[in-house]
């Protein structure tokens, strides 16, 4: 494949995107029964061992080569930047979503469509290609959830489709899903966004400010009250020894990077991923913001929407922590951490 640009796990699956810009996907499909269109590669076929087909069960890595535009016509596909691959709950499930950003900032969409997450206009119909969103253009990042998706455009403007039954895409009470995509009205100038199954927090330019939305079961916001979601986007305050520099969310827990190198976390933690040295939840906690346990400087922090394992990389070493029931730590033994190793 040559260099790569970009990469994206799922829950089964992984899409990568090349120096030049074009996308490889490749993961497992369950059944052509409940498989909804995620990996973008049209639908399942019968392939008597034909493996530049997308075939039930493993998939080596096949080029996606076509889109659909506006017009609902299959085009070449352009090249690429930015990759999100879908959530899928249980992983087994083929009720996922993905999401391309191309380099002429147009954003790109296929799966599952239940609750309006492709951004399409409509609800229901699942497509397996990718199809352009209308109306969006100068994307730099998206972000997606079990059943919704956020789009941040070049500006700083926030715009998200999908549920909005516990606040995921922040349009308040009277709004329960959007198959179009919506501006989130009290955001602006945000550098980042990250989501977990069903919330999502942003990062604006300034590093300054903090917003959150949506569930807030484990206190993975940070702020208010365990249990009860965020219906509209509210601004979180994070204590620390100085600016955040980047956000991370996993399935239900969230961290902070600062500019001193130090990460903050909070959110779920049965299997230790906050990082802190114990299983404490943080609605459980006395303090529920919590260190992070990595003595040394902090340069990134990865996890996903789905996962509830974590990474902190540093200029020398990757630290892990979290669930590790199937080596997904890749620290050589199973059993979860809750003190990063």
């Amino acid at each position: 494949l040559g260099d790569i640009r970009d990469i994206s796990a799922g829950s089964r699956h992984t899409f990568l995107i090349t120096e030049d810009g074009v996308v490889f996907a490749a993961g497992f499909v369950e059944s052509d029964i409940s498989y909804r269109g995620h990996l973008g590669l049209g639908p399942v076929q019968d392939c008597n061992g034909d493996k530049d087909k997308l075939c039930e069960y493993e998939n080596d890595p096949l080029p996606i080569t076509k889109v659909v535009d506006t017009k609902g016509d299959r085009v070449d596909a352009p090249p690429f930047k930015r990759v999100y691959a879908g959530v899928g709950v249980p992983a087994d499930s083929g009720e996922m979503h993905s999401v391309l950003i191309g380099e002429n900032g147009k954003v790109y969409i296929t799966g599952n469509n239940n609750k309006g997450q492709l951004c399409l206009g409509d609800r229901g119909n699942q497509v397996d290609y990718f199809h352009e969103v209308p109306r969006i253009s100068n994307a730099v990042a998206a972000a997606v959830g079990v059943e919704f998706t956020l789009i941040l455009l070049e500006n700083g403007d926030v715009y998200g489709c999908g549920t909005n039954e516990v606040g995921e895409i922040g349009q308040g009470q009277d709004t329960v899903f959007s198959p179009k995509p919506m501006q989130i009205e009290k955001l602006s100038g945000v550098d980042e966004i990250s989501t977990g199954l069903s919330f999502a927090i942003f990062l604006d330019k300034d590093k300054s400010r903090v917003w959150g939305t949506g569930s807030n079961l484990y206190w993975q916001q940070c702020a208010g009250t365990s249990g009860i979601p965020f219906q509209s986007v509210r601004e979180i305050k994070i204590e620390g020894g100085g600016d955040i520099i980047s956000i991370a969310t996993s399935r239900e827990s969230s961290y902070f990077l600062f500019d001193d190198g130090k990460a903050r976390s909070c959110g779920r933690n049965d299997e230790g991923q906050l990082g802190n040295g114990d299983f404490i939840n943080s609605e459980s906690q006395k303090n529920p913001i919590v260190d992070v346990n990595v003595d040394e400087d902090i340069k990134r922090i990865g996890s996903g929407p789905s996962s509830q394992s974590v990474f902190f990389i540093t200029d020398e070493d990757v630290w892990a922590a979290g669930l590790n029931d199937r080596h997904q730590l890749g620290i050589g033994e199973i059993g979860s951490k809750e003190m990063p190793v």
